[in-house]
């Protein structure tokens, strides 16, 4: 193959339907917007107060998992951040922030989008913004060194198509259901009542016997250095890998945010046991990151540590516990609604996506999938 050829099939990306939409009376047309990618945590942070100002106007100011700040913060580990910038008559519109993997230091070209429940993917105006991630993917597609980008997206299957293009051999779809937000009763008996005797058992049951064995403390604030302390004493015993920095991070936005929270659980010579960290806005309660001591898995750490946070969070007034990212199969039966997600991969064909290709056989759509959402699902692995 020529140089020339290789440089074109580099270039090709996906043939993707125009994204013209009519909705609430108004009309998307791709043609009247341009778009910018911007690639590393430097880079996005010049973009910070813009993108804040976008999700004010938007709506969003609520939602802090579209803030760039948290989004870097939680992203810290082996990964590179990036963002989408769409502007409209030269206004940024909309910003869809990705992240791509990385792995003994070397980009693989696959950029995530949304955690694996649809979230932290999209600064903008709703209606429009599966077109957003229309333009977004195409954006980044037209970078070189870029061959694959992997999106969760909270919307149907069938709605996905509609927007992104039938199924074909460089775009694949999944559809499927999410539940993450568990609503509380006024008192916690009342919501321990609502769930099953297994469920029972494992909050209450393993509680109390943990309690009475081995007089575990359970700390319901931490300050900001405490909970580095305790994040940083269960990295090497926690299910969840991550780096250093990812931690220091976290200590960045407990001083910064003045709503976010730690809540720790430890034995009576202060070896610790689990923590758990989020942040509490409008009666909800927003849970991103838990972190058990594997060598008390037979205790059920993280179902004790979940039971001491519901009794908390009820006694705090709270209405709603919002798992950042899902939860385990003990409480994600007990959450409501149910709501749609579709996973969505596409690639361009390119080189490097061949070698791509032949290095993790073997090709099938879930075996994308799994590369892709790995990295998306460490931050709750404990959870």
């Amino acid at each position: 193959m020529s140089p020339a050829g290789l440089f074109a099939i580099d270039k090709a990306v996906p043939n993707f339907p125009a994204p013209a939409e009519q909705t609430g009376g108004s009309t998307f047309d791709s043609r009247e917007r341009t778009t910018e990618v911007v690639i590393g945590e430097r880079n996005l942070r010049s973009f910070i107060p813009a993108v804040n100002e976008l999700r004010l106007r938007c709506g969003q100011q609520e939602d802090l998992i579209t803030d760039p700040r948290y989004f870097i913060a939680a992203h810290t580990q082996n990964r590179r951040v990036s963002a989408v910038l769409i502007r409209h008559h030269q206004q940024l519109e909309a910003c869809a922030l990705f992240y791509e993997h990385y792995k003994f230091g070397i980009g693989l070209g696959i950029m995530r989008g949304g955690s694996s429940i649809g979230e932290n993917l999209v600064a903008g105006p709703e209606a429009f913004r599966l077109q957003y991630l229309q333009l977004a993917t195409q954006a980044l597609l037209r970078e070189w060194r870029i061959h694959g980008v992997a999106l969760s997206v909270r919307a149907s299957l069938d709605r996905c198509i509609d927007v992104m293009g039938p199924e074909q051999k460089y775009r694949m779809f999944s559809g499927g259901k999410i539940q993450h937000k568990l609503p509380l009763e006024s008192t916690y008996h009342a919501t321990l009542a609502c769930m099953g005797p297994r469920t029972r058992r494992s909050l209450a049951g393993k509680r109390k016997k943990l309690e009475e064995n081995a007089h575990v403390c359970f700390l319901p604030s931490l300050e900001p250095a405490q909970a580095l302390e305790a994040m940083l004493s269960l990295q090497p015993r926690s299910m969840a890998k991550r780096v250093t920095r990812f931690y220091r991070a976290r200590y960045r936005l407990l001083q910064e945010f003045p709503e976010f929270f730690s809540m720790g659980m430890r034995l009576p010579d202060g070896t610790w046991l689990s923590i758990l960290s989020g942040w509490r806005r409008n009666r909800v309660t927003y849970i991103d990151l838990q972190m058990n001591d594997l060598h008390f898995k037979q205790e059920s750490i993280s179902a004790v540590m979940r039971a001491f946070m519901l009794e908390h969070e009820i006694a705090c007034k709270q209405e709603l516990i919002n798992f950042v990212g899902g939860t385990s199969l003990l409480l994600k039966r007990y959450c409501r609604p149910i709501e749609p997600c579709t996973d969505i991969f596409i690639w361009r064909p390119c080189l490097r996506a061949t070698l791509t290709r032949m290095v993790i056989p073997p090709l099938k759509p879930k075996s994308f999938y799994t590369l892709v959402k790995t990295g998306a699902d460490e931050c709750n692995s404990d959870l």
